[in-house]
């Protein structure tokens, strides 16, 4: 290890007027190659590699290993680039997009101009969102919608309550013939309902939310308001 100098052979120093130490060629770039390649030529083949302020005496040798060590760099620098894209927590530009796309089959798609880090949150919570419950859907709408919907399930008593009568609407919990809020029940499962305001989303985008946390098979029917 030598001292670090300039053009001029002067030695050069920092700003506390301490000495700065050259501590050799970068690992991994084309320079360290080159002499890891030149160390394993047989000894007596070719002159030794300078030292310090030694002149090269082979230049031509120098500049043949270079090219070599420049190759082994790219492609050092490439496998660094791909290991890093085998993780969510790393990976960046378009392989994110495939990500998202081998996820959910394309059902979650980059915003305009929306960072990676932004971008990768959204796809790490998707992950990991409940599925299947009306729980789930609660919160998949009102992420969306910035509004809580209302959900309506056919069987459930507490969404439709009982029918009344004409003559008494208040009937079945104030739910009967005549009010506003009546929802009708039904023994057949396998649908629900949704009565929402869009706020700045749109219908597609919150149909697309609840479909990736509905259960499969299970209609979902949309209602906007307002």
């Amino acid at each position: 290890m030598a001292f670090l100098k300039d053009n001029n052979a002067g030695v050069l120093q920092a700003t506390d007027r301490k000495l700065l130490w050259d501590t050799g060629v970068v690992p991994g770039s084309a320079q360290d190659f080159a002499g890891r390649l030149r160390r394993l030529l047989p000894n007596g083949w070719f002159p030794p590699a300078p030292q310090d302020d030694e002149v090269e005496t082979a230049p031509v040798l120098a500049g043949v290993l270079l090219g070599f060590g420049s190759v082994f760099a790219a492609i050092g620098t490439l496998l660094g680039q791909v290991v890093s894209q085998t993780r969510l927590a790393t990976m960046d530009g378009a392989f994110l997009d495939m990500a998202a796309a081998d996820y959910f089959g394309g059902a979650v798609f980059r915003d305009d101009s929306e960072t990676d880090a932004s971008f990768r949150r959204r796809i790490a919570a998707d992950l990991v969102a409940p599925r299947n419950t009306r729980a789930s859907v609660l919160a998949a709408v009102t992420a969306v919608t910035g509004a809580a919907p209302r959900v309506i399930e056919p069987m459930n008593a507490a969404d439709c309550h009982a029918l009344g009568r004409i003559g008494v609407p208040g009937c079945g919990g104030g739910y009967g013939y005549g009010s506003a809020g009546l929802r009708y029940g039904s023994l057949h499962g396998g649908q629900f309902f949704i009565e929402t305001a869009l706020g700045k989303a749109s219908v597609a985008s919150v149909g697309a939310a609840v479909g990736r946390v509905k259960a499969a098979g299970v209609s979902a029917w949309l209602r906007v308001e307002g």
